[in-house]
């Protein structure tokens, strides 16, 4: 029984240290510091107790020892006395403390707590992320022109007159990506809520990322989630940049998708399947606001689609490797119209081109973790891959020409903890093994491949920041020919506050 009080005593002692680091609550933690003390005099009390029943139970067998050693006066057989077979009452360590009642005691007073440690939507974490770098290439107009001239990835165009067409990449020099704030809360038993602000200081914009309200208590293994998301298709995509293991975007997103991969207006569904093993399935419909993949234009040359324009659907599946291997499977699909508008300036005046139409993409991802146990990551090593095809059939609104593209893409990944703290990776990709275009006007042709090879060191210097070494060789297939550079970064990266959970 005192093992017991010992060890309650000391599990609260260490939630009561757990709720004073984690939060600001000063009332709470006034609380949790009363109920220590109010174990500790419990504590003081069954002490006394248990010597004052000690002491009581060795008088009551020496008092035996006495009857037993002295013969009656009617020299009848001895009887045990009454009071050695049931002793005589007395303090009992059972009338008026014990261990059920010091649970009783323990278990009301953290329910008088739990109002407190529950109160959703006012526990608000806050979150932020600054990242710079320093970039360097040998691109002659720099790495963000030359991307955009990958034969069959070209550009996308729409309406550049009011600015919406840019070149994203790093320029050379000293770059200060967005600063990132986070917001987050479990907002009562049926919702959470979690919102992601960035900071442009090159552009001087704010933009929302994500704005997200999800379900907390639907049956069946059932989560609804509305607002700006990041779609749960393939696996990068669901990843803010912070968390990525290199310092941009593989190729393949960044040409299918833009800089900042598919996020849409809309809602998500998703099941986890009661099955022993993790086996999730999603579905998306969103407003379709991509300007690679889903873009609206409307307007005077291109006719206006009322949202919704997207639809994906994913699943996700983990086989139990046990406790060191980690395994990660998944399918996507997504299903969306697509316009574009491109202006050209010829002698004989302005050309317009304006498609309509839809793209659809297939997609298979998977990563697979192993735990080296080793101090701080070392010994820890990751291997990832995604693998992406997507079919185009667009339509010239003023010519009636169809216009069919079939490009894909790939990359793959690994990572290795050599040190403490310390990473070493290498990635390889590859765009355009299927590049074929057909082109109204200029028939059909395959556009070739382009690559990029690239290795990093990163070393985690706490929780809290990072500092990564890059670099690169791209080699492009463009309409001009191919064009080579090598690409240098160093990266230094800092997070304030608490951040939630990433994926796997």
């Amino acid at each position: 029984m005192k093992k017991t009080l010992v060890a309650l005593y000391a599990l609260v002692a260490m939630t009561s240290a757990l709720f004073a680091d984690e939060t600001t609550n000063a009332e709470l933690l006034r609380q949790m510091q009363a109920l220590q003390r109010q174990m500790q005099q419990m504590q003081e009390g069954y002490d006394k107790k248990i010597n004052e029943l000690n002491d009581r139970i060795a008088e009551l067998e020496g008092r035996k020892a006495a009857t037993l050693q002295t013969p009656s006066p009617q020299a009848t057989p001895t009887v045990p006395s009454k009071v050695a077979s049931e002793p005589t009452p007395g303090p009992s360590p059972t009338s008026d403390f014990n261990s059920d009642d010091l649970y009783a005691r323990l278990n009301n007073r953290l329910g008088n707590l739990a109002p407190q440690l529950n109160q959703q939507g006012v526990q608000l974490g806050i979150s932020a992320v600054i990242d710079g770098n320093f970039h360097h290439d040998t691109a002659k107009e720099g790495l963000g022109e030359m991307k955009e001239e990958i034969a069959g990835f070209g550009h996308h165009h729409h309406d550049e007159e009011e600015g919406h067409h840019h070149h994203h990449g790093d320029k050379n020099g000293f770059n200060l990506h967005h600063i990132e704030l986070g917001l987050s809360a479990e907002v009562d038993p049926y919702f959470r809520a979690w919102a992601t602000l960035a900071f442009d200081d090159e552009e001087e914009s704010t933009e929302i990322e994500e704005a997200v309200i999800q379900t907390t208590g639907l049956p069946y293994g059932l989560t609804l989630s509305a607002g700006k998301f990041m779609s749960g298709i393939g696996r990068i995509n669901r990843q803010h940049s912070h968390v990525w293991d290199f310092m941009d975007t593989p190729l393949v997103y960044e040409k299918l998708f833009g800089a900042h991969g598919l996020r849409e207006k809309g809602v998500q569904l998703t099941w986890k399947a009661p099955t022993p093993f993790y086996l999730l399935f999603g579905a998306e419909t969103g407003n379709g606001e991509n300007e690679a993949f889903s873009n609206q234009i409307g307007g005077e040359h291109l006719p206006d689609h009322d949202a919704p324009r997207l639809y994906t659907a994913f699943v996700k599946f983990a086989p139990d490797l046990g406790d060191r291997h980690a395994l990660q499977l998944g399918l996507s699909y997504v299903n969306a119209r697509n316009q574009s508008l491109h202006e050209h300036e010829h002698d004989e005046g302005l050309e317009i081109l304006a498609l309509d139409g839809r793209n659809e993409l297939y997609g298979a991802d998977f990563v697979y973790k192993y735990a080296g146990l080793g101090e701080k990551g070392e010994g820890d090593f990751i291997l990832q891959g995604e693998y992406f095809l997507r079919n185009s059939e667009m339509r010239d609104r003023e010519e009636h020409h169809t216009y069919t593209n079939r490009q894909d893409g790939y990359y793959l990944q690994g990572l290795y903890g050599f040190a403490p703290r310390w990473r070493a990776g290498l990635r390889w990709e590859q765009i355009g093994l299927t590049n074929h275009i057909e082109d109204a006007e200029e028939g059909s042709w395959n556009a070739g491949s382009s690559y990029r090879a690239t290795a990093m060191v990163d070393w985690k210097l706490s929780e809290y920041s990072l500092l990564r070494f890059q670099c690169g060789r791209h080699n492009y297939a463009t309409e001009e020919g191919r064009e080579h550079a090598w690409e240098f970064g160093i990266q230094l990266q800092v997070s304030l506050g608490s951040h939630p959970a990433h994926d796997f």
